[in-house]
C-alpha cells in the first residue's frame, strides 16, 4: 500500500502545474531520454572497435611457433597448421580452404569438419589431429570409436598431453608443448627418422 500512496504522489507531483519561469516536467522527461539515447549510442560505438585477425605464418616452423606462443587461445587454422607440420615435417604454404583439403586427404581433420579459419579449438579437436598426424592407435575405444575426447585421453597416457578435461579450449602455450611432445614420440618410436620438424625449444 505504502508503494501505491508513493507512486500516486509522484504521479500528482508530474502532472501537477509547473512554477511561474520552469520548464514543464514532460519536456525535462524527453530532453533527458534523448540525452541517455545520445550517450548510449556514442557508448556503443566506441566501445567495440575494429580488430582484424593476425595473419598465421605460413613460410617457416620457427614463425608459426613463435606465433602460436603468443596466442591465448589456439584458432583453427593454427591448429591445422601444426598438424600439418608434424604429419609432413614443413608448414603448408597455401590457404586455409587448400589446407583444409590436404589434410582431409589424409584422414588428419573430420570430413564432416567446417571451421572458419578463426575459430576457436578444444583440446579434444586437437587432440584428433594430433593422433591422426602421428598415427597413434593404441587405445581400444579411440580405435573404436574416432572421438576426439578418446584421443585426448590417448595423448594424456602417452604423456603427450597434460592434465585437463578435453572440453577446454586450448591456450597457445598448451599447445606448443603438445606438439613438441609429439615431435619426440614420432622419433621415440620410429615413426620418423629423418626430415624432423623444428619446433624450437618447450615453453
Amino acid at each position: 500500500m505504502a508503494n501505491c500512496e508513493l507512486r500516486r504522489t509522484n504521479s500528482l507531483h508530474l502532472v501537477g502545474k509547473p512554477r511561474h519561469g520552469s520548464l514543464p516536467p514532460r519536456l525535462i522527461y524527453c530532453v533527458l531520454v534523448v540525452v541517455l539515447v545520445l550517450a548510449c549510442v556514442g557508448g556503443c560505438r566506441t566501445a567495440q572497435p575494429a580488430t582484424t585477425q593476425p595473419t598465421v605464418p605460413a613460410d617457416g616452423n620457427a614463425a608459426l611457433m613463435q606465433y602460436i606462443g603468443e596466442q591465448p587461445f589456439v584458432t583453427a587454422e593454427v591448429a591445422y597448421r601444426a598438424a600439418y607440420i608434424l604429419a609432413k615435417g614443413e608448414v603448408f604454404a597455401g590457404d586455409f580452404e587448400a589446407l583444409t583439403q590436404a589434410l582431409a586427404a589424409d584422414r588428419i581433420v573430420g570430413a564432416s569438419w567446417n571451421h572458419a579459419p578463426a575459430d576457436l579449438v578444444d583440446r579434444q579437436t586437437v587432440a584428433y589431429m594430433i593422433c591422426r598426424a602421428c598415427g597413434i592407435r593404441g587405445g581400444l575405444n579411440w580405435r573404436l570409436t574416432g572421438l576426439g575426447r578418446y584421443a585426448w585421453r590417448e595423448l594424456q597416457h602417452k604423456r603427450i598431453a597434460g592434465p585437463g578435461g578435453e572440453w577446454a579450449l586450448l591456450s597457445g602455450g598448451e599447445l606448443q608443448g603438445i606438439l613438441l611432445r609429439a615431435d619426440e614420440y614420432l622419433y621415440r618410436t620410429g615413426r620418423v627418422t629423418t626430415g624432423r620438424a623444428d619446433l624450437g625449444a618447450e615453453p
